[in-house]
């Protein structure tokens, strides 16, 4: 399509802005990585907090939740919805925690809380994994988005697409250092929300909103209409005690509450909260930091998303295309996939069925298909791609002005995004391997300089690698399965000194293992509900890489030796945790942890009336329930008081340590 004069005005007025921050703070971010990684731990709890809710709203992030709402119901959502535990857990408890240990990353953690051979080895595990993978794949994920952005807007191929976007974003990450990150996101996050409430507003009233959406009926979904605006799924006939019971959704749903939520790496605060506590003023600024971002993260954001997925079914119909006869695939492009049957003759299927348009039809490449494969009569070919659906209902119903203005809020959201992961990798590999065990006597300017480098390298890693991924969703459940088994590891070495680095190495390691060899090798599985067919959802693949990684886990804690607790009281004085740490505290003297089990436990649970409520009480009342809606916002009122009281009760700690190198980290 082609954008107005005055879109391409608000979009370069946006990068010119982000370029802009980027050499402000290129000579401050450039002295010493403190600086480059932490901004000097000077962020009042607003613009970390901001920051955060602006990094976890990737370009990507209304993508696949479109995709989730149009393919299987509002309940879906309940995959991230089931983490507002762990985040609350992370305000009252861990992000206190995590800023009295002054580290940089969370690799930096595991030699300060252990100690010895077994927590450098860790370390490097960490710092390796951490610097090259995992950050790699939200990176590769955050470009597969933006391809797909800019496909559908400026009608370019993929390899071009991603080309531009890591142009756009080197520009500016290599330069900023944190402090141009947090500043920028401050402006995304209200480009965001400004420009994701405008589309909600002009699809839902385009398409008659609620009403309009009934009328259609189920005809632009593939699962019927009445479980797409559902809540909660529905379940089958009977009990919890009978299998008719567990439908794929209920089960789907009883695992993401059940075992998601703690059971992943982020249990106890992923890398960019971590990032943000630890560059925080102090740890009462971190605390409310992540306050501020759990209520935007779970109770503001999700619901324009959601209206505009919901309005799309109206206009933008689930499509597929079928094989008519079996045979070998001799030809695919955009428009035709060309068979050839067992007897020779050519037959021309077109992937423009009815109700097809230019910016709106299915796609070979959601189903792999490829030239030499194989196909059955009646196998699907082709179908529309559901996460694509959010950048069609931009381009067709927003008028000059307000297009430009939402796609620069997701330009933002992008360069937000990959300025924090490209800087969190990098923190990984300099903090964690080149300055700790390669070159630790360099100078600070010197460390700067490769971290800058490794972020080009980080870069161009993440974009061959979504080069050849196609779906978002399936990277994201790939990523929560993969560590799937290490959170109750993560969350007790806070509060168990028995906890050692083994233990955490093979709950990692496991969960590793696991996951790629589910991945890898076909199986038939029989886990019900969790696995139609013989393959497993991802619900079913956690399942199972969770029990193998808390197996292990246990087994190396019950096999291996009690470690020393006298070289745990360095990491007890300094970070205070609570919990069973009795023969490390009778040696570390009086101190006064400022935690108390009570005002946590009210907290989180006042915290998460206060998000569920909200998140609730408006969709109730956005979809017709005003009474329902009306107790939602009754809990949260509640809730409101509940986390004000723990608040006062939990006060913090003056933590300030010599200004030493611990473990090669960055000066203190």
């Amino acid at each position: 399509m082609q954008l107005h004069f005055i879109d391409w005005l608000i979009l370069a007025a946006y990068v010119v802005f982000a370029i802009g921050i980027g050499l402000r703070f290129a000579r401050r971010a450039g002295t010493d990585i403190n600086e480059f990684f932490l901004t000097g731990r000077s962020l009042p709890w607003w613009l970390a907090g901001t920051s955060i809710v602006a990094t976890t709203f990737a370009a990507d992030t209304p993508l696949v939740i479109t995709g989730w709402v149009r393919d299987f119901g509002i309940w879906k959502n309940w995959l991230w919805w089931s983490f507002a535990v762990t985040t609350l857990l992370g305000v009252f408890l861990f992000s206190r925690l995590w800023r009295r240990a002054m580290v940089v990353t969370k690799a930096e953690l595991a030699e300060l809380r252990y100690g010895g051979r077994g927590a450098r080895v860790l370390r490097v595990f960490l710092g390796v994994m951490h610097s090259s993978f995992t950050n790699t794949i939200i990176l590769c994920w955050v470009l597969l988005a933006a391809s797909k952005i800019i496909d559908v807007l400026f009608d370019v191929d993929k390899g071009l697409a991603l080309v531009l976007a890591c142009a756009i974003a080197l520009s500016y990450s290599l330069l900023a250092g944190l402090w141009g990150v947090v500043l920028t996101d401050v402006l995304q996050f209200m480009m965001a929300m400004v420009g994701a409430i405008a589309l909600a507003v002009i699809t839902w009233q385009a398409v008659g909103g609620l009403g309009g959406v009934l009328a259609a009926g189920a005809s632009g979904t593939s699962v019927p209409l009445d479980q797409v605006l559902r809540f909660m799924p529905s379940a089958g006939p009977g009990g919890p005690f009978d299998l008719a019971f567990w439908t794929a959704p209920v089960a789907i749903l009883a695992v993401n509450l059940g075992i998601g939520w703690w059971a992943t790496e982020w249990a106890d605060g992923d890398g960019v909260i971590v990032q943000r506590v630890s560059a925080s003023r102090d740890e009462h600024h971190g605390r409310l930091a992540v306050l501020w971002y759990a209520v935007a993260f779970y109770a503001l954001r999700p619901w324009p998303w959601i209206l505009v997925a919901l309005a799309s079914l109206v206009v933008l119909p689930n499509l597929e295309v079928h094989a008519p006869l079996a045979g070998q695939v001799t030809a695919v492009d955009s428009t035709t996939v060309m068979l050839e049957s067992a007897a020779g003759s050519t037959r021309e299927i077109s992937l423009r069925p009815p109700g097809s348009a230019d910016d709106w039809h299915p796609l070979a490449s959601t189903t792999r298909l490829a030239v030499g494969d194989e196909v059955e009569s009646g196998q699907l070919l082709a179908r529309t791609d559901s996460e694509r659906a959010y950048v069609v209902m931009m381009a067709r119903y927003l008028p000059v002005g307000l297009l430009g203005l939402v796609i620069a809020s997701l330009c933002a959201a992008f360069m937000s995004t990959i300025d924090t992961h490209v800087n969190l990798a990098s923190s990984f590999f300099v903090n964690d391997l080149y300055r700790r065990f390669l070159v630790p006597d360099a100078g600070p300017r010197h460390y700067v300089m490769v971290a800058r480098l490794t972020c080009v390298g980080v870069m161009c890693l993440a974009a061959v690698m979504a080069y050849y991924a196609e779906s978002i969703s399936d990277l994201f459940t790939f990523f929560l399965a993969f560590l799937g088994g290490v959170g109750p590891v993560y969350m007790m070495r806070w509060l168990w000194w028995r906890v050692d680095a083994m233990t955490e190495l093979v709950a990692m390691l496991t969960s590793a293992v696991v996951t790629i060899g589910i991945s890898l090798t076909p199986i038939h599985w029989r886990l019900g509900s969790l696995s139609p067919g013989g393959e497993l959802l991802h619900e079913g693949r956690l399942l199972v890489v969770v029990a193998a990684s808390l197996a292990m886990a246990l087994l190396s804690l019950w096999l291996g030796p009690r470690p020393d607790p006298r070289s745990l009281v360095p990491f007890y004085r300094q970070v205070r945790p609570i919990g069973w740490w009795q023969p490390v505290r009778e040696l570390a003297g009086p101190v006064d942890t400022a935690s108390r089990p009570l005002p946590v436990l009210i907290g989180v649970a006042s915290g998460l009336a206060l998000v569920y409520g909200l998140l609730f009480g408006a969709g109730h009342l956005l979809l017709g329930g005003s009474v329902p809606g009306m107790l939602g916002f009754l809990a949260a009122i509640l809730g409101a008081i509940g986390v004000r009281w723990s608040l006062k009760r939990l006060p913090a700690v003056p933590i300030d340590p010599p200004r030493t190198k611990i473990h090669g980290s960055v000066d203190r």
